[in-house]
């Protein structure tokens, strides 16, 4: 690679890119004017909130005692409420004609229950709408008098006051909170003079007194609240920042047939794609550093006039610290975005197209980003190798202060981002070496002309396409029929139809019916080829081999990401479901081969088979996998079944049957089921366990140290052995193909010497 090409790719593109108005207008001239008017209209907003009169209407206002008096001159009483509250709250008296509906409420009250109380909630809607009020405030029956315990029966009356707001309407909803602080306060006052007059101790009835103080100071509460902001804007304007260069350097380039002359240059297809992604990463980090700059600057400005006005909202200018970490991070994370923006621009054959490429990115990018907002969200070993989450977390701690949680996890978090961008710049490479992807067909794209194409273009394997499309059925028919079916099974018998239908309608059924319909021969599109023995025999042993790395590898995820509470009260039950079996027969069937013979004919069947059709079969093996995993609803069995998804794919991939992947298959889920089912007297009794089992904490049963290591080996070498052993094969069949012309060759030399 000459970097002096990459270069002067670099200076060209952006010097196209600095005179396109739209990409100007969206990096540097929107965060300037953005955030400034934002912070005007929430400081717009504050004052409504805390500035906007209310009208409150009192029915009984005589009701109510002398001393402790809640309204005095016809406003709330000063006691009660602060200046600035009792000059908000316009107090509206009961009229005459208030006793009727007074009455009628009471009566509500007395019996909720009563024929056609829905009609009095209504009616009250209307009285409150026709009076224009935000709270009506009831006081039913008389509250005089603080002494309310009646000496003869040792009983105290207890007197109400309703209030009533309508939770559809801000203002409605803002009295009701003012309101309430003003009863609170009241209500506190009221209960001491009633204790004080019936010589009741204050004491006796508060108990222990109760302090509840912050000790958090004000620059930590602004950096725990920025934390969580800037971290989202920053990832959010960069992905942004960069997909909008990225169409215009693809797929405007194509619009306006520049793009053919750039391909044809001395430049390597390689030099042109960095070149571009250098500048899509330019655009990227300047949108994301001026929107940065912007909201500090907003915050320096406005938000401490929000803060100033709005009591508890302890909001400050971010830390300088915060914008040096996220400035840092903000290099490999534009470098993501932006290669993953560039590799799906090249897709798209105009800017119109290009824009739709958008929202796929959006919603997965979204849920990543959001995933560190949550407040449970924290930053472990789990969430640390999360793309784009465990930046964003790790980010949240750097910010908040918190250096020595944040540099245990340094090292995954960003091992995890180089590898995706490494990944994602390795896509924009190849993108840029595919004619298919930069130069696709002209026809326009519609799901009816997707399907009737698959439908005429039969062949005997699946298309990708075909492929694709069953892993979709796939997983959109287990997400609803895994509703259907309804709660946890009661009995062996339900749990075993159960998954048996489950199997049957979301797995089976989309693999056997698109194999019969979409390819012209259904047995070689599902790789139900014969193998020899040896092969079969090798497949079971490797799967014996591999059992103790898989059951260690599972209990790495279970500490990497833990079971909660309500999925270990399922595996208790689960437990007592499987121990009401007929035998183990019936739970190695249900749980072992079953599932290992339809789930091996869609997915290294079917699917693989037409995945193999992107002419790399670790690319196919990989997406299978994928998709393998994500049919399994539990996140931890995902990963775990992700894993073993790219054994079976080697050995279908290499054997070109489904023999031995069911065989593997079955013979992996039967040691599982056979472990977990493993007690003290099995142990015992046999020599061979006794050495490669042994039983931690005297609660169940796992492979030893030795065993996991000399099996791992073992199951290693068996895979290198599957990897190569058909490429032996297709060598020897090559050269002997080749000797002959060679021999020709040779002759028709000596001839003519």
């Amino acid at each position: 690679m000459k970097w002096s090409n990459v270069k002067l790719i670099f200076s060209r593109e952006m010097r196209d890119q600095m005179r396109d108005r739209r990409t100007l207008f969206t990096v540097a001239v929107l965060p300037i004017i953005l955030y400034p008017l934002m912070g005007m209209a929430m400081l717009q907003v504050s004052q409504f909130m805390r500035e906007h009169p209310t009208d409150i209407w009192i029915v009984g206002a005589e009701n109510l005692p002398e001393s402790p008096a809640l309204v005095v001159n016809g406003k709330v009483n000063a006691n009660f409420a602060n200046a600035k509250d009792q000059k908000l709250m316009h107090l509206i008296a009961s009229q005459e004609d208030d006793r009727e509906f007074k009455s009628l409420i009471e009566k509500f009250k007395q019996d909720p229950d009563a024929h056609g109380s829905h009609l009095i909630d209504q009616l009250l809607e209307e009285q409150m709408a026709s009076r224009n009020v935000d709270l009506a405030v009831v006081i039913p029956s008389n509250i005089d008098s603080p002494r309310m315990i009646d000496a003869e029966s040792g009983t105290a009356a207890q007197p109400k006051i309703y209030i009533f707001h309508n939770s559809s309407k801000d203002k409605s909803k803002i009295a009701a909170l003012r309101f309430s602080d003003v009863i609170a306060a009241w209500q506190r006052t009221f209960v001491g003079a009633v204790l004080h007059e019936n010589n009741v101790p204050q004491m006796l009835i508060r108990g222990v007194a109760v302090t509840n103080s912050d000790v958090a100071d004000k620059a930590g509460v602004s950096a725990a609240m920025w934390s969580k902001i800037l971290p989202f804007i920053v990832m959010i304007w960069s992905l942004t920042g960069a997909f909008y260069p990225a169409i215009d350097l693809c797929a405007g380039e194509k619009e306006r047939g520049t793009f053919e002359t750039l391909l044809s240059s001395p430049a390597k297809r390689s030099e042109i794609a960095i070149g571009k992604l250098m500048t899509v990463i330019s655009f990227s980090m300047a949108t994301a550093l001026l929107n940065l700059m912007s909201m500090a600057f907003t915050g320096l400005f406005v938000y401490s006039r929000l803060t100033g006005g709005m009591e508890g909202l302890a909001m400050g200018p971010p830390p300088i610290t915060a914008i040096l970490w996220l400035v840092i991070a903000l290099i490999p994370i534009s470098a993501l975005f932006s290669a993953v923006a560039l590799a799906a621009a090249a897709f798209a054959r105009s800017s119109k197209e290009g824009q739709y490429y958008l929202v796929p990115l959006m919603m997965i990018s979204m849920p990543l980003m959001m995933i560190p907002m949550l407040p449970a969200a924290k930053l472990d070993l789990g969430t640390s190798l999360i793309p784009v989450s465990g930046l964003m977390l790790l980010l949240r701690g750097l910010i908040e202060g918190q250096y020595e949680q944040s540099l245990q996890f340094f090292a995954p978090v960003c091992g995890v981002t180089l590898l995706c961008c490494w990944l994602s710049i390795r896509w924009v490479i190849h993108q840029f070496n595919s004619e298919t992807v930069l130069f696709p067909a002209s026809e326009r794209f519609g799901i009816g002309a997707w399907v009737k194409q698959i439908a005429s273009q039969r062949s005997d394997l699946p298309s990708v396409g075909s492929a694709l499309l069953c892993c979709i059925m796939i997983l959109v028919l287990s997400f609803f029929v895994s509703f259907s079916l309804g709660g946890v099974p009661d009995s062996f018998l339900s749990f075993s139809k159960m998954t048996i239908t489950q199997l049957l309608i979301t797995v089976l059924v989309p693999a056997l019916f698109m194999a019969l319909m979409l390819s012209n021969n259904p047995r070689k599109s599902l790789r139900l080829n014969t193998c020899s023995v040896p092969i079969a025999c090798a497949a079971v042993i490797m799967a014996i081999c591999f059992h103790p790395l898989f059951m260690a590898f599972r209990e790495f995820v279970m500490i990497v990401y833990p079971m909660t509470a309500d999925m270990s009260g399922f595996e208790t039950a689960f437990e007592n479901i499987l121990a009401g079996a007929p035998g183990i027969w019936a739970i190695l069937l249900v749980m072992a081969i079953l599932p290992a013979i339809i789930e091996e004919l869609a997915f290294r069947g079917f699917i693989l088979s037409g995945l193999e059709s992107l002419k790399n079969k670790w690319q196919a093996i990989a997406i299978a996998s994928l998709f393998f995993g994500l049919s399994h609803s539990i996140i931890q069995q995902s990963i775990i079944t992700g894993v073993v998804g790219v054994i079976l794919g080697i050995v279908a991939v290499q054997t070109r049957s489904i023999i031995p992947c069911i065989l593997f298959h079955a013979t992996h889920n039967s040691l599982t089921v056979l472990l977990s089912q493993t007690q003290s007297h099995h142990v015992d009794g046999s020599p061979f366990l006794s050495r490669i089992l042994h039983s931690p904490e005297s609660v169940g049963y796992e492979y030893s140290i030795v065993a996991t290591v000399v099996m791992g080996t073992l199951a290693i070498s068996l895979l290198v052995w599957f990897i190569k052993f058909p490429a032996v094969e297709t060598a020897k069949k090559s050269e002997g193909h080749h000797a002959p012309p060679d021999l020709e060759t040779l002759g028709h030399k000596t001839a003519k010497a």
